[in-house]
């Protein structure tokens, strides 16, 4: 039986309140003087109850006096009668029912015989548990020795009800007992405690959030001080955070001692909703073998103790669930979650809350439970219930399955996976099986697609494209191969995939480039036609030859996509369409993506899709946004589930933001753990290009060109000639000319910008400019610059705006004309720090101080907040375009639209498209800086 209080607790010295025992001795000494008393000591768990009966026995008998002592008989017959642990029957006496007139009068006979012999205290602790027949008959031998040196001392624990309680009650109201309500400690007392326990005085803030939380319980307060000295925190002002977290925890793990002090159908019910998490009474009354009534009853006590939480239907706290159902022997636990499975079933829940119980099983080894989980992974799959199916899918039950029935189980079973789990991994294994299982190339091929399309970004990828190839084989074998129309579409289907696969394969690339180049462009209308499209779209993109056919091929891969959709020309086709400054389309289409049109979307996709995303928004300048996604796509699961564009996105943002330590430790990282990094096209260069600029930031320059180089060799190597993807060229031009090395760029600018004149997109002619300034000097440099940043401006690229600007107003500054220099780098510190680069930000406002200027206040305009999609599709609303027109003109859905007109009327507070301002389609300004000679040098 569980005794709350601090007497259990070896060592320690509690502040038990004076006032209370001195009340209980001087009734005491009432009762010694011939005058029998009885005190009621009332008060909730941990309130110190037992230890005021502990501290009084010891008193009692230091004084002289007999002491019998007894606990609250909670349940159960075999249990004695609580009087009778107190006035123990003469041997030899008949059990059983018992004569009432009789028992009264042999009790009495007993009590007066110990009284004979000096002063008798009767202490009986969780008197609440006592049953009524026990609490009777002291009442009585009370009531009739009421001239005798007789103590009678109760402890009742008001927070748990039981048999005894309505006795108790009635005494309290005659008046028959001296009630004794122990006070919760008060500030100063949980200071001296906290002394005690911690070894420091605590802080005062400290001391009042602990009073807050534990209601001065010195139960509470003792257990949550102890756990913080083991954790090694101090009662300082700054661990009142860390208190929160700590009484939760010794909450949640005081609940089973209450239940096994409480009564049986207590812990009935709390065990019942323990294993079903939320469950309506009825139910709960089916599994623990309770009626109704007795369950509703028992959940009014488990609220009593914080238990279970407010609200209908109940619902039981998960700390406190854990903690419950960590003291049940594993042989009970399966046996209740399987009868709550059953329970579930019969009451006609939905398949994924009854496969809930069957996925915490070891084995689920019955075939109806495998159907229960087969429905709710179609359903609303969860991790749990997919692995918990592939379990029964491995064992003995699903060994006696056909290969085609386990193969298509397989399938299906990747198809939830791809919806639950963080990576793909676990759906790659499921669909490696049902290859396995299925010989048939025609039954193999839509499953090597699937393969091959899950694998991509991943290490699997290899093996993937291995499948394609050995699938087209085997469809090129068949005897009607050329006959039949069917193994025509399917051998289309698996070379679109085989396409696809090699876009983002280096070693693959040059020999699927030539034979896209050879293929007709497909019609669009099924998925693997939009999946070769996104494929050419994407070799035209990387052969850096037409923009616009590549931005062409990309929409007609995109327009049949349905919002929510994760397919891999979506990924393909955002990319194409960045490359070629079509920001705004690319960020619709990763925009349905990340919309919630799917009750259960992909996981893996939605992070590829968040990292994707944060690349474009640091790409026109969006930094903070920038940082949210990438977070959001390394954080989700762990940073070992992320895609390695995650990675990539998340390092750009950290340099931009001045943290080019942090940057190259996600570098670091992701070299360790992705070994097929090398083989792909947009993540390889990519690293090679990020890593340089961390080399560059860490002052090595000489590693950082080394990188950059290692990076161009191997776009030539796999036929890459876009200058955007990864544009190493550029940083490398501009370092070396920074060191006085420009003659050394000198052919590289040459190919470089004859590359950005044949891609022709601002950014890339802008970019091309700035590298050809670094190969020249004086004014003519300067003019490059100049013109460099005039192209810029008409790009979405506003963070290489910034750095065009900052380049310039260095190079004005070293000419000797400060008072440009000074108009330049203002310019270049508004845009940054719109952008959120504060690294730019930082090195720019150095450079304006050298300049002899000084920082203007800078008054951003709320249009200048909308980012370029919400400029342009505010600028087709204002002029009358409705929400399906400017969706259409733009490549997007007409919900996108909504979404971003939601954001233009916030920032611009206005109530609708009628209040928009003209002028939207201006260019962005950077702040409203005054000119460069309104602002007087420093003397």
């Amino acid at each position: 039986m569980f005794t709350a209080g601090m007497a259990q607790r070896p060592g320690l010295t509690p502040d038990v309140p004076a006032p209370e025992l001195d009340i209980l001795l001087r009734d005491a000494a009432d009762a010694r003087a011939g005058s029998a008393r009885a005190v009621l000591v009332r008060g909730p768990a941990g309130i110190g109850r037992t230890r005021l009966l502990a501290l009084a026995r010891q008193r009692l008998i230091a004084a002289g006096w007999a002491v019998r002592q007894a606990d609250g008989t909670i349940e159960g017959p075999a249990r004695p009668r609580t009087v009778d642990v107190l006035l123990p029957p003469p041997p030899g006496a008949p059990a059983g029912p018992r004569d009432l007139h009789h028992d009264r009068q042999e009790l009495h006979g007993h009590a007066l015989e110990l009284l004979a012999a000096g002063p008798l205290a009767l202490l009986v602790d969780d008197a609440q548990w006592c049953d009524e027949t026990s609490l009777r008959r002291i009442e009585f031998i009370l009531r009739h020795a009421a001239a005798r040196p007789l103590l009678l001392v109760l402890a009742q624990r008001t927070d748990a009800p039981g048999p005894g309680t309505p006795v108790l009650a009635e005494m309290a109201a005659r008046g028959r007992c001296t009630l004794l309500d122990p006070a919760p400690l008060t500030e100063a007392g949980i200071a001296r405690l906290a002394t005690g326990i911690c070894g420091h005085p605590p802080d005062q803030r400290f001391v009042r959030r602990c009073a807050e939380l534990t209601g001065g319980n010195p139960l509470l307060v003792d257990r949550v001080l102890t756990t913080l000295r083991t954790l090694g925190i101090p009662p300082r002002a700054d661990a009142v955070h860390r208190l929160d977290a700590v009484h939760r925890g010794v909450t949640a793990s005081r609940v089973p001692e209450l239940l096994a002090a409480g009564p049986r159908r207590a812990r009935q019910a709390a065990t019942a909703l323990a294993v079903l998490g939320q469950a309506a009474p009825d139910l709960l009354a089916a599994l623990c073998g309770l009626d109704v009534g007795a369950v509703t009853c028992a959940l009014k006590g488990l609220r009593r103790i914080g238990a279970v939480l407010p609200g209908s239907p109940p619902s039981m706290r998960e700390v406190v669930r854990g903690a419950v159902l960590a003291v049940l022997p594993e042989p009970d636990l399966r046996d209740l979650r399987i009868r709550a499975a059953r329970v579930l079933s019969d009451a006609g829940r939905p398949a994924p809350e009854v496969a809930e119980q069957l996925a915490a099983l070891e084995r689920a080894d019955e075939p109806w439970m495998f159907a229960v989980l087969r429905d709710a992974a179609a359903e609303a799959p969860t991790r749990a219930t997919v692995r918990a199916a592939g379990r029964w899918l491995r064992g003995e039950a699903g060994r006696g399955l056909t290969d085609a029935e386990r193969g298509g189980l397989h399938v299906e079973l990747a198809r939830a996976a791809s919806r639950t789990v963080v990576t793909p991994a676990h759906a790659l294994w499921h669909l490696r099986q049902a290859l396995d299982l299925t010989p048939d190339p025609r039954r193999q091929a839509p499953v090597a697609v699937q393969y091959a399309m899950l694998a991509l970004g991943t290490r699997r990828a290899p093996e993937g494209m291995r499948l394609l190839e050995r699938v087209l084989d085997g469809l090129s074998g068949l005897p009607d191969a050329g006959a039949d129309p069917a193994c025509r579409d399917l051998r289309t289907t698996v070379e679109s995939a085989l396409l696809a696969s090699a876009v983002n394969d280096r070693t693959a690339l040059p020999a699927a480039s030539a034979r896209a180049a050879a293929l007709p462009v497909p019609s669009g209308h099924g998925p693997a036609d939009r999946r070769l499209l996104a494929a050419l779209g994407a070799f035209a993109a990387l052969d850096g030859g037409s923009a616009a056919r590549a931005t062409a091929l990309a929409r007609r891969a995109l327009r049949a996509d349905e919002p929510g959709t994760a397919d891999w020309g979506v990924f393909c086709s955002s990319a194409v369409l960045t490359l070629a400054d079509r920001v705004d389309e690319a960020l619709a289409a990763l925009d349905r993506v990340l919309s919630p049109a799917q009750d259960h979307p992909p996981l893996w996709p939605r992070r590829a899709a968040l990292a994707g995303r944060s690349l474009i928004l640091h790409g026109i300048g969006d930094v903070p946004a920038a940082a949210r996604d990438a977070r959001a796509a390394t954080e989700a699961g762990g940073p070992a589930g992320a895609p390695p564009l995650a990675h990539l996105a998340l390092a750009s943002v950290l340099l931009s933001q001045g943290e080019a330590a942090r940057a190259g430790a996600v570098l670091d990282g992701l070299a360790r753990t992705a070994g097929h990094l090398d083989r792909t096209v947009w993540e390889w260069h990519l690293y090679l290009y990020v890593s340089g600029r961390v080399h560059r930031e860490r002052g090595d320059l000489e590693g950082a060109l080394e990188l950059w180089r290692r990076c161009g060799r191997s776009q030539e190597e796999a036929g890459i000639v876009n200058p955007l993807l990864a544009p190493w060229w550029l940083s490398a031009a501009t370092t070396l000319g920074r060191l006085g090395r420009g003659a050394e760029s000198a052919g590289l600018v040459e190919t470089a910008v004859a590359r950005t004149r044949a891609w022709g997109t601002p950014r890339a002619l802008g970019l091309g400019l700035v590298a050809a300034a670094s190969v020249v000097g004086g004014r003519a440099r300067t003019d490059l610059l100049a013109e460099a940043v005039e192209t810029l401006s008409g790009s979405p690229a506003r963070l290489e705006l910034a750095r065009a600007e900052y380049q310039l107003g260095r190079e004005l500054l070293a000419l000797g004309d400060a008072r440009a220099a000074r108009g330049r780098l203002r310019q270049a510190i508004a845009l940054a720090t719109r952008c959120g680069a504060h690294a730019l930000t930082a090195t720019a406002r150095d450079t304006l101080v050298s300049a002899g200027g000084r920082m203007p206040q800078l008054a951003v305009a709320p249009v200048d907040s909308l980012t370029p999609s919400e400029r342009r599709i505010a600028t087709l609303a204002q002029r009358g375009h409705s929400n399906k027109k400017i969706a259409e003109t733009l490549f997007i859905t007409p919900r996108t639209v909504e979404m971003h007109l939601t954001n233009v009327y916030r920032k611009l507070d206005v109530r609708g498209r009628a209040e928009l301002p003209r002028g939207l389609d201006a260019r962005p300004r950077a702040a409203t800086a005054p000119p460069a000679d309104s602002v007087p040098s420093p003397p």
